[in-house]
């Protein structure tokens, strides 16, 4: 028995000897497959190859080939394939019901290119070399390698099941054998199935992705592409042969978008059949051409890769194709942009690939003095990415034939295009090298980091990218050498695009900690440095992970470096050991800007659905500490979503990084992510710090101002060594003593260490798909040029006066934009021969064309300033478009330049915004003009359109393309084309229509051509209604036009449930402006704006409002109306009349409405009106006989139609109740109503019988599943009010909207009857099985959100008070009832007696008007007692009657027959220091009663707006009320928003908005608890638990919110206050003073007093430092210092002190006198000398006396104010100064754990070196400061690693000069560095050393130092 061949040998040898032993016993045959020589065996071959969705009745497209093989043996190993007799067919149609059908050219294209046979080596089954004639193209021989595919076979006689890796088309890939044998027959079934996922060389094509990176995690689980074949095999053997007799092979690439299992997916399916029909005995002719290798058995690609996969056309004379191409694009983009725009972009891409250099030189020559053809031509060039375009591109730049901007764009789109092949980078590295400047210009910035993006592709495909990776590191080197920070910052940047981990060791340079001159750069520097290291950690994760962990981990780098780091750390997605590090880190973090970073970061990555993210126990480790952390600390907001359906996630994330407490952020960065298809991509991430611009705007620069210092003393405070320095020093301080007035000398610190201060006002950067494209800076040079330009005159800036002189003359310009954004293919083999391409294209042409033509009046003069235009009259006319076409295609199919068959779903997307205007400003008259022309046809703005489609193309018959939508409309089930009609009765007209068109005609297309430009289609007009269209239009019939949105939806989700077939098929929608018919012709829209003494002159209409009660009363045919309007029980009111000749008592509800009354009342009430007397509008007379309208009075009072009509039966019970018990007495009933006269019945007074009889007849009618019991004890209330009340007030509020809280009713009840009244609202509800609230489940709610808002407690004296006879003390609730009024209480106390009362007198009501404001403090509703009170009650005149509008807007259609049309609006402010009062009237200019009325009135601590339209604004109404109170004893807040009947669409928009909000809250921290809060009612309460926190309440319909300790940002101002007085506040200054309030809270105060300290940050110490040197208690610590402030003992002996304040402009001593009084001198000169000099000012500098304390004030320099009575110095600093001073006072940044920072940034380990660190220094004893500076041995000797060491301080220590004697020392800590005792160095050698500044701390020991001294002889 021959011993089995091995793989290895099978896959190496091709023709091993003939196996000719003879066969006997159990062995084998040999049935490895061979065609022997001088035969000639001819198959029948058939190939079918269909792409489409699996499912029956979807379109399908496809090819198939039948045709005959004949394989001949012509030698050894050696075979010749010829194919003949071709049948090619195509198909495109329904599956499975359409057939094949022939195409005559394609089979003649193929059998010429098929006609050549070609050899290939065969043995044992396995195909070797290929061997062709050159005319033999790639792509035929690609179809040769489809049929040989077939023959190659594994085979092992010993095993009938097996595995292997076997070489194939599409690559070597796993394969599983299953043989069987028939040995009767002498066959064998052979059956394989290749894996072709699991592959170790894959042949593929992949470009266009190479920014996303792969989800391993999400590709565990999921398969987005999935492709696997099965090959079945018949061979039939002999003793001496094997022949393959039949083959058939079935391959399926399925490709999933989303979830492979319930996503759905889309196959291309490929079989073949290879049949042996006949055998022939004789030899095979050979053509006599010469047969060249051409590779092996793998595919090869070919024309595929520059055939565009989305059309197909014949190339001729591509330079003449590429100019009428180019010229086409042209002209389709001129006139309006077509929607065909991008798909001829493409084509032109596609021709300018097929093109060579001569032929781009060729057009260039003729088209490039051409703007538009210019423009085309470098945005398609550049997306070609070949070599050729790049040195094209590079040729011109050579002869300077581009601008700089067009270099720029050209080579941002060509690098990003490009794919990183050997002669590309070659392109691309020589234009970096010769025309990229290494500056901070655009062109750099661009150059750099699109050669970094290129390169990062080359390294992600190939390890051979060390060329550009030494070009960018050589720059980032050269960039150090100069310490040029924008270069280095540039070379950092592009070293991150690249993200190669080589690039680490030069990153290390910039990181603090790894190199020794690290720590010296600029912050911006090291935050680049550690941002570039982001996309290194995708490739080597370990490594970067320990960068940044021991960045994070050093307490010395600067926090935002640190918090930089952990963002590049978590991105890494380290494992569970390191999150734990962090978060025991973070634990341990003194810094709570750190701290709060990283929690909030950890726990937004917890809450994340992703699949690769896993950080919950590091959250919950943190999560006690941290959960609480305040908004003032830097955060990180996440929000990500993932869908498991989908396999699909969005992530947003957001980081803020503050610094020192800023309320605005200095960093914010946006980051967005998306997982799709199985990768990871970040599209969009930006970047913003305004660190710079935020003291620029605190500050308050003016124009004019002088940016630089006056004069810059930074010197004084640098490192200087008296020994080396000495004269030179003293010198200089002279100079600076002379220059800049300054009073002390100031001497050394000991390494101090200034804030970079040079730094741009606002910077940011742009990254997109993780590369940065660009980043840039706002700096000082940029704002001086705009501030130059906006004041300086025209003459200095040539730009300006160009522009402006063009405006004058016309400017006419069109700018187009044609960008590829997306290029993405896929492109793998098929067993037959053929290429599948999955790709997705993405194009878009942009337009923007308009002509702009100004006429400036006064003309400009030669000094023309800009600012001149705010006086100058300006008349502009403008003619603009905004026009985009955008192409999105995806394409799975067949694609070769050949034939392409699969399927495409287009997506086009339009947008067209005309811009017509003509304006006229004014600036002097403030007066604007606007003039549009109107709608005279239909206007598409945007559209969107996608249709998936079956697509089949060949070369050779172009014109029978077709394209077969997927969908037919007609397969859809006629279900889906049914609609449900509703038996609607609404009277509700809106102007928002909806309507279904639908079509029941089946004659739509089955197959669309290509050619006719109809694949989308609305219709063609808007008579045909079409299937499936919706359409909603929103009708403007007064200005002649209506807005329309359609929508169109047709897809196959009937057929499967799945997300992709939602997508399949056809959808569309459609915005667009439609006219309107119009009675006359609209000949313009004309809109005009008139502020000022001229805006009643602009006036159209006089706004003038019509008493209800009048207007029912006008005519006979009104009565008639409204009678049977009544009988018809539509919700309308009656109006009643009725007279008192005494005023009555007015009770208002704080959010009720008008209720209706029943029919015999309306009656009455309209029979009483029709003697009333008509109001004379025009006019504008709204007086009548007995009473007074007030149209902007409540309109719970006098509003004609209210919710409340369809309030429960309860209500209506009681109002009948009500009715009839009036009629009883009506000659005791009154009105009570803001205008004295009530819209609804009035009740009579009735004793507590009476309503006991009310209540029985109320629990009977009530249903009280839908009302809380505080409603249920609040209507008991309500009838209580109105039957016992001795003017019979009517309350017109709804239980639907009013308060859960009962808080607008008085507390007035005994409690005998309050105590009935709640036992019987307990058996109300306990009757109710469906709802109980029991007072023990009450008692375990949180406090927070059942305590009772109590409103501030006011008065308020008017300039004019009202008499007692005429007026009526009114009352307001703030909450949804009314309170009862002083001459109710009486009415209530004298009925509880049993007394009764039938109206109110004047004299009554004069007597319990004192008692109001006493019982308004039990209410528990929102309340406020003023004179006022009309402000915020129903009795408010319209000011348009007392005053003219501020300002009038008008809105009118300009018809041709001269009627008004239109809206006109006017706006009128009436203020006061007690009350501001503003009113908004919308009235249309035809005579309606539609109006639409804003009012809004500001009190002081407390404010009201009402928004009310409809007719005579009384339709619909939202009312808002803002005021102060107090929530369980706190100071709180309280906003009260409450609404009557709204719009529909108002309502359905307001539902469906509050389906989101409970999630909301829960991401941003509230706890919920479910209340039944009022249906039409919002409230939030914020009260404050201290100076730092608030608890929050937000009552919506449905749900409560909560969030207990939410901390805020800034401090509030709590506490007592010498400057803060309530009667300062006014209705103007609240909000300014509130500010103002807060900025005082929020200010910085160091405190320095005997031997204690109080920093900024609020930490207290004590030092032992008393003497004669001075002592910095503050100072700026920037680079440029601003100012300092020292102080020294006068006397040792006592506390007294002596001040310096040193400004860059002035010098200050304040020092105490013989009698105890203070002296001062600015610059050595006495001020306030004097006692009648209060104060003395000189420039920013005020300086001035408060009894004996001394008050300097420099707010431009930092200093808010500095204040010293001799004893005490305070020192307040400005709040743009935080974290930019130091001295003993700290750096102001709210940290407290860096409280103790020394001048060379370390922390001191006591208070005391702390201290002394800051002193400074005298060169001589002379000045009585007699201590120095100096590094001290440690008198032990430690034992430090197991050795005795002598150690030697790391920070110098206070000591006595030479020949001075220590008299006083104290103790400090300081830190040691030790050496090994037999290798230390000297002290003289440790002082002298420079390691001593970066040496480690071994040990930290105490130490004496010396305070005082005293010194003999010559001490210098």
């Amino acid at each position: 028995m021959v011993p089995p061949l091995s793989l290895l040998q099978q896959a190496r040898v091709f023709c091993p000897k003939p196996y000719k032993k003879k066969v006997t016993g159990s062995q084998h045959l040999n049935y490895q497959p061979d065609f022997n020589e001088n035969k000639v065996y001819t198959y029948n071959h058939e190939s079918i190859l269909l792409s489409g969705l699996p499912e029956k009745g979807l379109a399908r497209a496809g090819i198939r080939i039948k045709s005959k093989v004949e394989i001949s043996g012509i030698g050894p190993k050696l075979c010749l394939i010829r194919i003949h007799s071709i049948e090619a067919a195509e198909y495109n149609g329904i599956w499975p019901t359409s057939s094949f059908s022939r195409s005559l050219k394609l089979t003649q294209a193929l059998t010429g290119q098929l006609s050549n046979p070609i050899k290939f080596e065969y043995s044992n089954g396995h195909v070797g070399n290929l061997m062709a004639p050159d005319s033999v193209s790639d792509d035929s021989l690609n179809i040769y390698r489809g049929i040989l595919n077939m023959l190659e076979l594994s085979m092992k006689k010993m095993q009938h099941s097996y595995s292997l890796q076997e070489a194939g088309i599409g690559g070597i890939c796993n394969t599983t054998y299953a043989i069987q044998e028939n040995k009767r027959a002498n066959l064998v079934y052979v059956t394989k199935s290749k894996d072709l996922n699991s592959c170790e060389e894959k042949v593929q094509v992949v470009t266009g992705s190479a920014y996303a990176h792969p989800c391993r995690t999400c590709q565990q689980g999921n398969k987005n592409s999935q492709a696997t074949a099965t090959y079945n095999y018949k061979i039939k053997y002999a003793r001496n042969e094997a022949v393959i007799t039949q083959a058939d092979v079935e391959e399926i690439h399925q490709f999933a978008p989303f979830n492979e299992i319930t996503g759905g997916n889309v196959i291309v399916e490929a079989r073949q059949k290879l049949a042996l029909i006949d055998v022939q005995k004789h030899m095979a002719e050979v053509p006599p051409k010469e047969f060249q290798k051409r590779g092996s058995l793998q595919y090869q690609f070919g024309s595929e890769l520059l055939q565009l996969p989305i059309h197909l056309f014949k190339i001729k004379d591509v330079e003449s194709q590429i100019e009428e191409s180019l010229q086409d694009l042209v002209e389709t983009t001129y006139e309006q942009l077509s929607s065909d725009a991008p798909a001829k972009a493409l084509k032109l891409m596609h021709l300018f690939r097929a093109a060579n250099e001569e032929n781009y030189e060729s057009v260039w020559k003729r088209f490039s003095n051409r703007p538009a053809y210019r423009r085309y031509f470098l945005d398609i060039l550049p997306a070609v990415a070949s070599h050729r375009a790049l040195r094209f591109l590079r040729h011109k730049m050579e002869k300077q034939e581009l601008t700089n901007w067009e270099v720029a764009q050209s080579v941002l789109v060509a690098l990003h295009s490009s794919t990183p092949t050997l002669d590309v980078m070659e392109e691309a590295t020589l234009i970096v090298k010769k025309h990229c400047p290494r500056s901070s210009t655009v062109l750099g910035k661009v150059c750099h980091l699109s050669y970094a993006s290129l390169c990062y592709k080359q390294c992600s495909s190939s390890d051979s990218c060390s060329e550009c990776l030494q070009l960018l590191h050589g720059f980032a080197g050269e960039a150090l050498s100069k310490s040029n920070t924008e270069e280095i910052s540039l070379a950092l940047k592009a070293l991150g695009n690249v993200g190669h981990p080589a690039s680490i060791k030069h990153i290390k340079k910039f990181l603090p900690g790894y190199a020794a001159g690290a720590s010296d750069l600029p912050l911006k520097v090291h935050t680049t440095a550690v941002m570039a290291l982001k996309n290194i950690g995708m490739r080597d994760p370990k490594m970067v992970q320990a960068i940044t962990l021991e960045i994070f981990l050093n307490h010395r780098i600067h926090p935002r470096v640190r918090m930089l780091a952990a963002v590049v750390l978590l991105e890494t997605k380290p494992g569970l050991p390191i999150l734990m590090t962090l978060a025991d880190a973070v634990l341990k973090e003194p810094s709570m800007q750190v701290a709060s970073f990283i929690y909030s970061h950890l726990r937004a990555l917890g809450r994340s659905t992703a699949p690769d993210l896993q950080v919950i126990m590091a959250v919950r480790v943190l999560s006690p500490k941290f959960d609480r952390s305040g908004y003032q600390f830097s955060k990180v907001f996440r929000f990500s979503m993932f869908k498991e359906f989908l396999m699909s996630g969005l992530a947003a994330k957001y980081l803020v990084l503050n610094n020192a407490g800023s309320l605005i952020p200095t960093t914010a960065i946006s980051h967005l992510r998306t997982h799709f298809l199985g990768r990871v991509a970040d599209p969009f991430e930006v970047g913003i710090t305004i660190e710079g611009l935020q003291e620029v705007f605190a500050k308050g620069y003016s124009p004019d101002r002088d940016w630089e210092t006056d004069y810059d003393f930074r010197e004084i405070l640098k490192t200087v060594n008296y020994q080396e320095k000495g004269k030179s020093v003293r010198d200089w301080f002279a100079k600076c003593y002379e220059e800049s007035y300054f009073l002390p000398l100031l001497m050394q610190l000991s390494d101090w260490k200034a804030l970079p201060s040079d730094k741009p006002f606002a910077s940011g950067y742009l990254k997109i798909f993780g590369q940065e494209l660009f980043f840039g800076g706002l700096d000082k040079n940029t704002i001086q040029n705009a501030l130059q330009a906006w004041y300086g005159p025209d003459e200095k800036i040539p730009s300006i006066k160009r522009l402006i002189s063009n405006l004058q003359s016309g400017i006419g310009r069109q700018w187009t934009k044609a960008l590829l954004s997306s290029e993405i293919r896929h492109i793998v083999p098929t067993c037959v021969g053929f290429p599948m391409e999955t790709s997705f294209y993405y194009s878009s042409v942009t337009k923007v064309a308009g002509n702009v033509q100004a006429q400036i009046t006064p003309s400009p003069r030669s000094d023309f300033r800009l600012t001149d235009l705010l006086q100058a009259n300006i008349r502009l006319r403008s003619k603009m478009s905004l026009s985009m076409a955008k192409d999105m295609t995806f394409v799975i199919g067949i694609n070769t330049n050949m034939i392409q068959a699969g399927l495409e779903a287009h997506t086009k997307i339009n947008a067209h915004v005309p811009v017509n205007v003509i304006a006229t400003v004014q600036m002097k008259e403030k007066s604007i003009k606007a003039e549009i022309p109107p709608c005279k046809e239909e206007t598409n703005l945007f559209t969107v359109r996608s249709k998936t489609f079956a697509v089949t193309r060949n070369i050779e018959d172009l014109a029978a393309s077709k394209m077969t939508p997927v969908l037919r409309p007609e397969a859809v089930p006629d279900i889906m084309k049914m609609s449900f009609d509703s038996d609607s009765a609404s009277g509700e007209t809106d102007n928002i229509r909806v309507f279904q068109i639908r079509d029941e005609k089946k004659d739509r297309q089955s197959v669309e051509d290509v050619s006719s430009g109809n694949s989308f289609s609305f219709g063609h007009s808007s008579s045909r209604k079409e299937r499936f269209v919706q359409s909603i239009c929103s009708n403007a019939s007064t200005f002649g036009l209506q807005v329309c949105i359609e929508r169109k939806s047709v897809h196959a989700a009937f057929i499967k449930n799945v997300p992709l077939y939602y997508l399949v098929g056809e959808h569309a929608l459609r915005m667009s402006f439609k006219p309107v018919y119009t009675e006359a012709p609209i000949e313009k829209i004309q809109v005009s704006i008139e502020a000022g003494h001229q805006a009643p002159a602009k006036m159209i209409r006089l706004v003038t409002f019509e008493d209800p009660e009048t207007q029912a009363s006008s005519s006979k045919e009104a009565v008639k109306r409204v009678k049977k309007i009544l009988d018809e029980t539509v919700d309308d009111q009656g109006i009643r009349k009725s007279r008192s000749s005494s005023s009555s008592a007015s009770s208002t509800s704080g959010s009720a409405e008008s209720t209706k009354s029943s029919p015999s009342s309306s009656n009455s009430d309209n029979r009483a009106s029709q003697g009333g007397t008509q109001t004379n509008l025009k006019a504008r007379q709204y007086k009548a006989k007995e009473k007074k309208f007030y149209p902007f009075g409540d309109s719970r009072s006098s509003s004609s139609r209210s919710s409340s009509s369809r309030s429960s039966s309860s209500r209506s019970s009681s109002r009948r109740s009500s009715s009839h018990s009036s009629s009883s007495s009506s000659s005791s009933s009154s009105k009570s109503s803001s205008s004295n006269s009530s819209k609804g019945s009035s009740s009579s007074s009735s004793k507590a019988s009476g309503i006991m009889h009310q209540a029985k007849k109320q629990s009977k009618t009530t249903s009280f599943p839908h009302a809380s019991a505080a409603e249920g004890e609040r209507s008991i209330r309500e009838q209580k009010q109105k039957t016992q009340s001795s003017s019979s007030s009517r309350s017109s509020s709804t239980g639907t909207t009013s308060s859960s809280e009962s808080t607008g009713v008085s507390y007035h009840h005994s409690k005998y009857n309050r105590q009935g009244e709640m036992k019987h609202i307990k058996s109300q509800f306990n009757s109710h099985s469906n709802y109980d609230l029991s007072t023990e489940w009450e008692s375990h709610l949180p406090k927070v959100y059942r305590l009772r808002f109590r409103s501030a407690h006011t008065h308020w004296h008017p300039e004019q008070k009202r008499s007692s006879s005429s007026s009526s003390a009114s009352s307001e609730s703030g909450s949804s009832h009314s309170n009862s009024s002083s001459s109710s209480d009486s009415s209530n106390r004298r009925s509880h007696t049993g007394g009764t009362s039938s109206s109110s007198s004047s004299h009554h009501h004069g007597v319990t008007a004192g008692h109001s404001s006493r019982r308004s403090h039990m209410s528990r509703g929102v309340s406020i007692h003023h004179n006022h009170d009309s402000s915020l009650t129903h009795e408010r005149n319209f000011l348009g009657d007392v005053i003219p509008p501020g300002i009038t807007i008008v809105a009118q259609a300009v018809r041709s027959d001269n009627r008004n049309q239109g809206y006109q609006a006017t706006a009128y402010v009436r203020s006061d220091a007690a009350k501001v009062d503003v009113q908004l009237v919308v009235v249309q200019l035809a005579e309606t009663n539609w109006k639409a009325c804003a009012d809004a009135v500001i009190l002081p601590l407390k404010a009201q707006a009402r928004l009310r339209w409809g007719k005579e604004c009384r339709d619909y109404r939202i009312a808002a009320m803002a005021t102060t109170g107090q929530l369980a004893r706190k100071p709180a807040m309280q906003l009260k928003v409450q609404w009557g009947n709204l719009p529909s669409w108002i309502k359905k928009t307001s539902t469906t908005f509050m389906q989101y909000i409970p999630g909301a809250a829960l991401m941003l921290g509230f706890s919920e608890a479910h209340q039944r809060n009022p249906s039409h009612e919002f409230i939030a309460r914020a009260a404050a638990t201290s100076p730092r926190t608030i608890d929050t309440v937000i009552k919506v319909p449905g749900v409560t919110l909560y969030y207990q300790g939410l901390r805020m940002p800034f401090t509030l101002p709590l506490g007592p206050s010498s400057s803060y007085n309530t009667q300062d506040i006014t209705a103007w200054n609240v909000f300014p003073e509130i500010a103002s309030q807060i900025a005082q809270e929020d200010q910085s105060t160091c405190e320095i007093s005997g031997g204690n300290f109080k920093t900024f940050d609020h930490m207290s110490h004590t030092y032992s430092f008393n003497k004669s040197c001075n002592l910095i208690v503050a100072q700026d610590c920037t680079e440029h210092p601003r100012f300092i402030i020292t102080t020294r003992k006068v006397d040792p002996q006592s506390f007294s002190r002596e001040v310096h304040i040193n400004t860059s402009s002035a010098n200050i001593t304040i020092c105490p006198a013989a009698n105890s009084s203070l002296l001062v001198a600015c610059n050595e000169e006495s001020v306030l000398l004097h006692s009648g000099d209060s104060e003395y000012e000189k420039g920013n500098i005020k300086i001035y006396k408060n009894g004996a304390t001394v008050i300097v004030e420099a707010p431009t320099h930092g200093l808010k104010n500095v204040t010293f009575d001799g004893m005490i110095l305070k020192v307040t600093v400005a709040a743009w100064m935080r974290g930019k001073t130091c001295g003993v006072c700290g750096n102001n940044d709210r940290e407290k754990h860096n409280e103790l920072l020394m001048p060379n940034h370390k922390l001191a380990h006591s208070s005391s070196a702390f201290v002394h660190s800051w002193v400074l220094l005298e060169e001589t004893c002379s000045g009585g400061c007699k201590l120095q500076r100096s590094y001290v041995k440690l008198n032990r000797n430690p034992t430090i690693d197991g050795e005795e060491s002598t150690c030697y301080s790391v920070d110098p220590v206070l000591k006595c000069m030479k020949d001075c004697t220590p008299i006083e020392k104290t103790s400090v800590k300081v830190g040691f560095h030790c050496f090994p005792k037999d290798t230390a160095v000297s002290l003289l050698e440790w002082q002298k050393s420079s390691d001593k500044k970066s040496a480690s701390e071994d040990v930290v020991e105490s130490v004496d130092a010396d305070i005082d001294c005293t010194c003999t002889g010559d001490c210098s």
